[in-house]
């Protein structure tokens, strides 16, 4: 499969939010989906994007090693899980705290790197790369592409989210009830993009 076509369809036919529903729920103590949405500050967006690539392109190529080199061999890939929390997220951890205590961009990436790691997020994308049958480079392909499917899917939510509050809507559609609604048209429409098309964009490389 082309690297072109596994970007297509992480971000279109298989997004991270509106397919799997990656995200949805706030990482326990920290405010992932509120960061990666870039909803706190709209100069967060671009730190917000970046981080979400970075953190998890890193998250699935070293979960498709661990799952891949060490795992399958020893007949202990059901066991993936269990090494995604004990092995993968320690040294992650670990990254995006340096990066934050540098300044500028890499800082602010790294910060939202760090609130991210905890979150369903990076833990799904990185299962959904590593058992996806790709090669060590394409799971990384496909862990950044579904990152950045994420934060398209969230920014165009709360774009919408912010329309809705400015339009005159019954008090039953207002708030939550409204975004559920936009949120599953958004879903239903990625479902009517042809999966084996996207994959396959781009042909072989």
């Amino acid at each position: 499969m082309s690297y072109l076509g596994i970007i297509a369809s992480s971000v279109l036919a298989s997004n991270a939010l509106l397919s799997y529903g990656f995200g949805a729920i706030p990482a326990i103590g920290a405010g992932s989906f509120r960061a990666a949405a870039g909803i706190r500050d709209g100069r967060s967006s671009l730190a917000s994007a970046l981080a979400l690539a970075c953190i998890n392109s890193a998250a699935a190529a070293v979960l498709w090693c661990v799952r891949g080199l060490v795992l399958f061999p020893l007949g202990l890939a059901g066991l993936d899980i269990f090494f995604f929390a004990l092995i993968v997220v320690p040294p992650l951890k670990a990254l995006a705290r340096a990066a934050r205590s540098g300044s500028g961009i890499p800082a602010a990436v790294g910060a939202e790197a760090d609130e991210l790691i905890v979150g369903s997020l990076v833990f799904g994308i990185a299962l959904v790369a590593a058992r996806g049958g790709y090669g060590l480079g394409e799971a990384a392909a496909a862990g950044a592409a579904s990152g950045l499917g994420y934060w398209m899917a969230s920014s165009l939510l709360r774009r919408i989210r912010e329309r809705l509050e400015l339009s005159d809507l019954p008090d039953a559609f207002k708030g939550a009830p409204s975004m559920l609604i936009s949120a599953g048209l958004m879903s239903m429409a990625l479902l009517g993009v042809d999966s084996a098309l996207v994959r396959n964009l781009g042909g072989s490389p």
